[in-house]
């Protein structure tokens, strides 16, 4: 599976930032394993947006950042302790907006199998590893349903332990899925 998606992505350059948008990006860090697994957070209760969410570790774009990709790395160093310098960038997804209007750009790293995480930052309440293989199997606790464009789909929602997995933090697993592993992903399911 790990050798799948690294043919799939490395140097894979997904849709560009809006450019007149605020910019954010968030980190799909990938255990490099057997079966690997996503590393998800838990956004603390505390801050101004996305409380309570289960999302990628990421953030906005700040003025010390050299790229987005940058931008994701400082997030997750910052939120959940993940050096840097142990994550292989294979490349970037499609750029997503968010019902705030921030432009989200996701890239997909690998790490090693047991990188030395913690939840010592103030933005999340804990982080949580997901089998890809039980994301591939496209077991929905639920459909939620998106207009956008004028067109309707029905984006899935992914329970994992007590953790539901929805919203663009759905989207970007399901475009990762489609993209990283050639998952055909029914978006027309009403439930």
């Amino acid at each position: 599976m790990l050798r799948k998606i690294k043919t799939n992505l490395k140097g894979f350059i997904g849709s560009p930032p809006i450019e007149d948008l605020p910019k954010a990006a968030v980190l799909l860090a990938i255990t490099a394993e057997e079966e690997p697994e996503l590393i998800y957070t838990l956004r603390s209760n505390k801050v101004s947006s996305h409380k309570g969410e289960v999302a990628f570790p990421g953030g906005r774009e700040e003025e010390g950042d050299l790229s987005l990709a940058d931008t994701a790395l400082r997030e997750a160093e910052e939120e959940i302790g993940l050096d840097r310098n142990l994550v292989e960038i294979l490349g970037s997804l499609d750029t997503t907006v968010s019902r705030y209007g921030i432009s989200v750009t996701p890239y997909v790293g690998i790490i090693p199998s047991n990188p030395n995480l913690n939840e010592s930052s103030s933005e999340i309440e804990s982080y949580f590893r997901v089998p890809i293989s039980y994301l591939a199997n496209d077991i929905r606790h639920r459909n939620d349903k998106v207009t956008e464009g004028g067109e309707t789909f029905y984006m899935p929602a992914y329970k994992y332990n007590e953790y539901i997995i929805w919203g663009l933090t759905a989207m970007i697993t399901v475009n990762f899925l489609r993209l990283g592993l050639d998952k055909e992903i029914d978006l027309s399911i009403p439930s």
